[in-house]
Parts: C-alpha cells; sequence; structure tokens
C-alpha cells in the first residue's frame, strides 16, 4: 500500500504542537510501518526538514518543484477571506489542480497531518488530523482574517475529507456536534504519542543550568505564548504562594513570543516575579534535560485536543500539574495526573503547595506514568494509523 502523506504546509519557521504531533508520527511510522510505503510531498521551502527521512528504506520524498506555489498559495489563502465557501473551493480548485493530480496519481490513501485540506477534490480516499476548532471555542484569540479563514477552510475540509482523525474523544464529539454531515464512522480516534525512549535518556543538563541560572527545583512550561496556553493562571497562583506562604517557587517557561507575550511579561514585571526564568526557544535537547531536570510539568491549556507536553513529561518521569479539561482527563485515564480548573487561581496555589515537597507522591508518579506512557508511544500511534489505512484501501 502507498501511503501518501502531505506535507506541504508544514512551516520550517515554526515549531508548536502540530509540527511535533507530523514529525513524531512519521518516526512511528518509519519504525512500524507494517509493508507500507510512504511518499513525503513536501516544497523547496520545507524539504530540508525531512532530510532523515531520506535514508528510510520504506519512505520516498517527493519535492514539489512549482516557482509559482507561494503565490498561487497567497492567492488561495486571500480566496478564504471572501466568506464564500463556493468560491475557495474553486480557487483551491484550480490553482492546485496539478498538485492533486500529482498526489492522486502516486498513492492510494492520502493523509494530511495539518489541520486543513489544500484540495477538497481529491480523487482518493483522504485522511485528515484536524486536532481541533478552537476557533469555534474561543473566537476571541483569533483576529478577524483568522476566524473568517479558518470557518471557511476548517469547514470545507470536514466537508470533503473521507476520515478525521482526533486525538481524543471530547474532540471526536466536538467535531461531529460542530459539523453535524459527519458520521461516527468517519472520525477514527487515535491518540497522540511521544518519543519515549528519547525523553526517557538522560540528558545532560549543566551548561542549560549555568547559562540561564535558574535554581535546582522547579516548575516547567514548555508551550507557546499563546492566549489558550493560560500563562496567567500560573503565574498569578505562584504569586499568591509567594504572598501568603512566603515562598518563591521557581518557574521555567519555554516557547516562542506570540500574541500573549505581551501580557506575561508585563505581569511579571509588575508583580517583580524573578523567579520566573523565561527561555524561549530551545533545542529539542535542552527540552529534554529541561523536563527531566523539573520538579513538575504544568500546563494551564483552556483547550486542546490532547497534550504532547504531558506524554513528554511522562516519558521523561517528570510528575504533571495540569488543566482539569476533557481531553486531559482523558489522558488521566492511564497517566497519573494532578489536576486543576484551569481559571480557579487559588485552587492550583493550594495544589502546588500540597505537591512542592510531596517527594513520595512525585516518585510514585513518575514510576507509574513511566510504567503506561508506551501507550502512548509514536509506534502505537503509527500502527492505529496503519490499520485505518488499509480498512479505507480495502473498502
Amino acid at each position: 500500500m502507498q501511503v501518501g502523506i502531505n506535507c506541504i504546509d508544514i512551516n520550517p519557521a515554526f515549531v508548536g504542537g502540530v509540527t511535533t504531533y507530523a514529525f513524531g508520527l512519521l518516526e512511528g511510522f518509519a519504525n512500524v510501518g507494517n509493508g507500507c510505503r510512504f511518499r513525503l510531498f513536501v516544497t523547496q521551502d520545507n524539504e530540508q526538514l525531512f532530510a532523515s527521512f531520506r535514508k528510510r528504506d520504506n519512505f520516498e520524498i517527493r519535492v514539489i518543484h512549482d516557482p509559482s506555489f507561494p503565490l498561487r498559495s497567497r492567492v488561495c489563502r486571500a480566496s478564504s477571506l471572501s466568506g464564500s465557501r463556493g468560491l475557495h473551493r474553486f480557487v483551491s480548485g484550480l490553482l492546485f489542480k496539478n498538485l492533486r493530480e500529482l498526489m492522486d496519481g502516486e498513492c492510494d490513501v492520502l493523509y494530511t497531518p495539518t489541520p486543513v485540506l489544500r484540495c477538497f477534490n481529491s480523487r482518493k480516499p483522504t485522511v485528515l488530523s484536524m486536532h481541533d476548532i478552537q476557533h469555534v471555542h474561543h473566537p476571541e484569540f483569533f483576529s478577524w482574517p483568522r476566524r473568517a479563514s479558518r470557518k471557511i477552510t476548517y469547514g470545507l475540509s470536514a466537508r470533503h475529507a473521507s476520515y478525521l482523525q482526533a486525538s481524543s474523544h471530547y474532540i471526536k464529539q466536538d467535531l461531529l456536534e460542530h459539523f453535524p454531515w459527519l458520521s461516527p464512522e468517519q472520525v477514527e480516534v487515535i491518540p497522540s504519542g511521544a518519543l519515549v525512549e528519547k525523553f526517557a535518556t538522560p540528558a545532560p543538563m549543566d551548561s542549560l543550568s549555568e547559562r540561564h541560572g535558574f535554581p535546582e527545583h522547579f516548575l516547567l512550561f514548555p508551550a507557546q505564548l499563546w492566549p489558550h496556553k493560560n500563562h496567567i493562571t500560573v503565574l498569578r497562583a505562584l504569586k499568591q504562594i509567594e504572598t501568603t506562604c512566603g515562598s518563591k517557587i521557581p518557574l521555567v517557561l519555554t516557547g516562542e513570543k506570540f500574541s500573549a507575550a505581551q501580557e506575561i511579561f508585563k505581569f511579571i514585571a509588575e508583580q517583580s516575579m524573578d523567579y520566573v526564568h523565561y527561555l524561549g526557544k530551545v533545542s529539542p535537547e535542552e527540552l529534554v534535560a529541561l523536563y527531566q531536570k523539573a520538579a513538575f510539568m504544568i500546563t494551564a491549556t483552556l483547550h486542546e485536543s490532547s497534550s504532547l507536553p504531558i506524554l513528554e513529561a511522562a516519558a521523561a518521569g517528570t510528575p504533571v500539574i495540569a488543566s482539569r479539561i476533557p481531553p486531559i482527563e482523558e489522558l488521566g485515564q492511564v497517566l497519573q495526573l494532578n489536576l486543576f480548573d484551569p481559571l480557579d487561581v487559588n485552587g492550583l496555589a493550594n495544589l502546588i503547595v500540597a505537591l512542592w515537597k510531596d517527594e513520595k507522591a512525585a516518585a510514585s508518579q513518575s514510576a507509574h506514568n513511566r510504567q503506561h506512557i508506551h501507550f502512548y508511544s509514536w509506534e502505537n500511534t503509527a500502527r492505529k494509523y496503519v490499520r485505518l489505512f488499509e480498512r479505507i484501501t480495502s473498502s
């Protein structure tokens, strides 16, 4: 079976959850392809990201050589602001006719790991990871153009994809509720994964500690500085602990600066929180070291499809403090997590104080999660995808 994977929208300038998901899954496919061959469709701009997969026996890289491709993409994006699904579908079909014919001709099933389809008229079965529809639940986090574009592109993608993958049962129900033409059989729940061996293998930390000067015992919050990541709740809870208990619990932040950055840094400065250390974007090796060194990994996210940082922390043996939202509660059916209402500052402060010096509970959770994290390995996730691909092509 020839599986095409549409990677043309993976942005080499941005490393976020979708990118991490895509490359983790590709590693899973490389290890457990089960006889499948994978053809990656990439562009001249991002082909360097996939260089390591050229060495894999079951992978082939297909580079789209089209000097006008960036211009076509910009025109297509502009058409999504029109408010007309019909116009955007027509423009997409016209501009990417050759791309669609190429991908149709070279695969038995086409999978897209990024959240929307590039072409809405594929002749082959298509599988799409839409990940989530956050713009429906939190439109305030998006600019008008982003909301308008998402409304058109997500709606068309849900209409024309043969199957959607959901990382949690919550996301499946969310997709079925907001795209009522979908049948339950069209939405396949396949959990996200983690590179278990990578995060479990001890990584050096000395140079990182010396360079940034943060203490031995700290909370780690690995997240891009987006509003839905809800950094402010964590900062308010730590400030409350400082005020009421006199304890300054160190927090290490990683992630690039996005639309929530100004509010975050303003709060830190106004509250004189010199125990908050912002590292920005760190290398994959540094991130592993941070996970392994942290006393707890913390996330206060308001909306997710799953949580890759929770899975990575579990693989590293780091106990987790996380917001009580449905996808994370689903992870808590397998992993041991410390959950809190993501808008309850007082509840989070009390939870952190209770856990901070409870080494016995931390060790117990760490041991449990190390034992159970293999359920969420990328190899396990890849096997479920392959079974879906086989079922689609055989039917």
